[in-house]
């Protein structure tokens, strides 16, 4: 059976000319038809001869002319669909380059337009240029397809600007046959335009994704140094208040005990000669500050347990495995580059520092205890204890 219509299968409107067909896909870019045997359907009004293509036309039509509320239908009267007159008939002149030349001079569609649906859409409000476009762009024979056109492109930024086309152009020479594959090539080659104008948008924003994806993570490194200097700042001031606080009860208990001296007639100077020298005292306070460097700094990773307790743990162990065995060189010596070793101490802040001030030397990638002093060890092993224990007072 022949084919009695062209339906667009991008909005499913449904054509009765190839005239129309090539109107709809230059103004708004649709290109895939495909022929129905199911005719448009057409009402004709037994007091003007108006066609109607739908129910709500008639209606309107029937409201707008008292009196036009007879219509025969004559849809099955439809032909089937002729491919002469189209735009492809530039075939027998100038070839494809007559029927798509953009520089060729425009007019506005305002004596092409159907009057009487013309002057409907104005009656109910609609400007003469969005009237047109809206009769236009629709086939040029539905009120209601116009109404809804106008109606889902009233933002549009150039619905006020009047709308242009080429002018009608010679009858063409070719037979039905031939016009019928010249419009199939000119969809072709407005499918082919729009893919390639697609491909290209597609690109253009994959470029802007990975632009846009790229300052994201600029952002974002420079939000995570910001926090970073913030945590920093908020480390040093309260290991200086911590100081502060540490001075002042010094201070205190070095004025008690003088005071007690005093009530016993003891001098100070008395006090501090009968006192034994401390061989470790300078060590000692070494290893306090960078423990207390270890505390501060990791007091608050949220980790679990405390990367501070374990930094702290793991020198202790290896201090007691040092003590216990003196002479066995392998515990007085520490491949840095060990695993378990970078986990628990290496990888932490203040956590070589600390090593160090045990007695530990930085030695070809390895840490090495030369001397043994067991009472040192002694001392620092209680040490590492007391601070693991008190934490943030010790």
């Amino acid at each position: 059976m022949a084919a009695l219509s062209l339906v667009c299968k991008d909005c499913n409107m449904q054509l009765k000319t190839t005239d129309e067909v090539q109107a709809h896909a230059e103004q708004t870019g649709h290109t895939n038809f495909e022929e129905s045997t199911e005719a448009v359907l057409n009402l004709v009004c037994k007091g003007c001869g108006k066609p109607c293509r739908s129910e709500t036309e008639k209606q309107m039509h029937t409201q707008r002319n008292p009196g036009h509320d007879e219509f025969v239908d004559k849809t099955n009267q439809a032909t089937a669909i002729s491919y002469a007159g189209t735009a492809a008939a530039g075939h027998g002149g100038g070839g494809d380059a007559a029927m798509t030349d953009a520089d060729a001079p425009k007019e506005r569609v305002s004596d092409k337009v159907n009057k009487e649906l013309m002057d409907q859409l104005k009656d109910m409000g609609f400007p003469e240029v969005r009237a047109e476009k809206g009769l236009w762009l629709t086939g040029n024979s539905n009120l209601e397809a116009a109404v809804t056109w106008l109606a889902d492109h009233s933002e549009d930024a150039d619905i006020d600007e009047p709308l242009m086309v080429a002018p009608e152009k010679p009858k063409s020479n070719l037979t039905p046959e031939e016009q019928k594959k010249a419009l199939e090539e000119k969809l072709a080659k407005m499918r082919a335009e729009k893919a390639k104008a697609d491909k290209e948008m597609e690109k253009l924003q994959e470029i802007n994704r990975i632009a846009s994806m790229k300052e994201m993570t600029e952002a974002r490194k420079k939000q995570a140094e910001q926090e970073e200097k913030i945590r920093e700042e908020k480390r040093r001031r309260e290991k200086e208040q911590d100081a502060k606080e540490k001075a002042r009860v010094r201070a205190e208990l070095a004025k008690d005990k003088a005071e007690r001296l005093a009530r016993a007639g003891v001098k100070p100077e008395e006090a501090a000669a009968a006192k034994p020298q401390d061989p470790h005292k300078n060590r000692k306070i070494e290893l306090g500050t960078k423990l207390r460097d270890v505390i501060f700094d990791l007091k608050n990773d949220p980790a679990q347990p405390n990367p501070a307790t374990v930094v702290m743990e793991t020198a202790g162990k290896y201090v007691e495995n040092i003590a216990k065995n003196p002479t066995e060189e392998k515990f007085r010596s520490i491949n840095i580059e060990n695993a378990a070793f970078q986990r628990r101490v290496a990888s932490k802040k203040g956590g070589l520092a600390l090593m160090k001030a045990l007695g530990f030397e930085e030695e070809d990638g390895k840490l090495v205890l030369k001397e043994v002093d067991e009472q040192w060890l002694a001392l620092a092993k209680a040490e590492i204890e007391t601070a693991t224990k008190r934490m943030t007072f010790y």
